[in-house]
């Protein structure tokens, strides 16, 4: 009895639960002001407080669920799924394509002038830093072997035919 009195208090005070949008199922986001409790679901924009929980409990437009406590073996899990975001942007700031703000999608010579024109602005001569202008060439460079690589696998495939303009010619030192 008493689990179902602190679950309808929950309920009413919106503390200690994570509340559910009925209508498209995702969870809303919350935020406290000074003594009332706002929730907003990012995908339908429809809103609840705590205020407004009674009324909004008929109308069934969202739903609550307990938050449990959490234990050390979450702890433990919270810390690794940290490690591996940071792992996975550490990725991201090594992938070439978005270094160079381009898409494996786009033709060579787009990538090229995309190059060049990241060339004028990185240049230690221009005013840019020697990192810099290091991190697009190794990013260049990255996007030269991976073309040339599929492109080789291709014909040796013999799934693609032959075209000289799907391979970026080599930078001139």
């Amino acid at each position: 009895m008493s689990a179902a009195v602190a679950t309808s208090w929950n309920w009413r005070t919106l503390e200690n639960v994570e509340v559910e949008c009925t209508h498209c199922g995702v969870r809303m986001t919350g935020s406290a002001g000074a003594r009332v409790k706002y929730f907003r679901c990012g995908s339908c924009h429809r809103w609840v407080s705590s205020t407004y929980s009674d009324v909004l409990r008929a109308d069934a437009k969202m739903r609550t669920h307990p938050v449990k406590e959490k234990t050390e073996a979450d702890e433990r899990f919270i810390a690794v799924k940290d490690r591996l975001d940071q792992w996975l942007a550490a990725l991201d700031d090594q992938d070439p394509y978005r270094i160079m703000g381009v898409s494996p999608m786009d033709p060579p010579d787009v990538i090229r002038a995309r190059f060049r024109e990241l060339a004028l602005e990185r240049h230690p001569d221009r005013g840019g830093s020697e990192a810099k202008m290091r991190e697009l060439n190794v990013a260049y460079e990255k996007i030269l072997r991976h073309r040339q690589r599929k492109r080789i696998e291709a014909l040796e495939s013999g799934t693609a035919p032959v075209r000289a303009a799907t391979v970026l010619p080599a930078r001139g030192r």
